[in-house]
């Protein structure tokens, strides 16, 4: 009989709780708008000017925000690694461009496409073969 009191008191004491929980009010995160320009970053493989299937997300995260916001434009910075050749930063920032054309239907008049040079914003070359994307509101 204890054994069965204890445990029917085990029982009473996890559904108090169980309730408890479900009338918790839920904490809600207030979001702060700002005034950042948001951004997307796509880096390249070495001696590469196409886009790996890794990287697609973040092409598309700016094909999303541009056809939800019909009045922004997006300009896209390519930056080549150091023992890269300059003249190739411009073909990173193309090939983005390219597939927001092709793929995601964006006209191209809402596109720049620049290569930068030489990129040194990171210690790490490889992450230095980027092409930024940087959105524009009128």
């Amino acid at each position: 009989n204890s054994v069965v009191n204890n445990a029917n008191q085990k029982i009473g004491m996890l559904q108090q709780e169980l309730a408890d929980c479900r009338n918790r009010p839920v904490k809600v995160e207030t979001v702060v708008e700002t005034s950042r320009i948001p951004e997307s970053i796509i880096t390249f493989r070495q001696g590469r000017s196409t886009i790996d299937a890794s990287q697609l997300p973040n092409v598309e995260r700016v094909a999303v925000y541009m056809k939800k916001h019909a009045e922004a434009n997006v300009i896209i910075k390519g930056y080549a690694s150091p023992e890269g050749n300059l003249e190739f930063n411009k073909k990173l920032a193309e090939a983005v461009k390219n597939i927001l054309v092709k793929k995601y239907k964006i006209n191209a008049s809402r596109i720049t496409a620049e290569g930068q040079g030489i990129g040194d914003m990171f210690t790490d070359p490889d992450w230095n073969r980027v092409s930024i994307c940087s959105i524009v509101e009128p």
